[in-house]
């Protein structure tokens, strides 16, 4: 489950991608200190979860979309049927 930080204020993000949150957090607050004097930007930061590299990096649609096609095809399919 990789992870980066953001910063929304200077359009900041990971340069790479840690394994571990906290290491992002640290990441994060390493930025906070150098760009933004040790205080939180007021545009807003933070770390977030990114998708893994071997799905596609989010590019693919989640199990959740599938299903809901899914059913919505089974229920055209049975309105189509009457």
């Amino acid at each position: 489950m990789p992870f980066e930080y953001y910063c929304r204020s200077c359009a900041a993000v990971s340069p790479e991608r840690r394994e571990r949150r906290s290491d992002a957090e640290d990441e994060l607050v390493e930025h906070r200190r150098g760009a933004h004097g040790g205080l939180a930007p007021e545009a807003g930061d933070g770390v977030r979860h990114v998708h893994a590299e071997a799905r596609g990096d989010g590019c693919l649609p989640s199990g959740s979309f599938w299903a809901l096609l899914f059913f919505l095809a089974l229920f055209l399919a049975n309105c189509w049927g009457r």
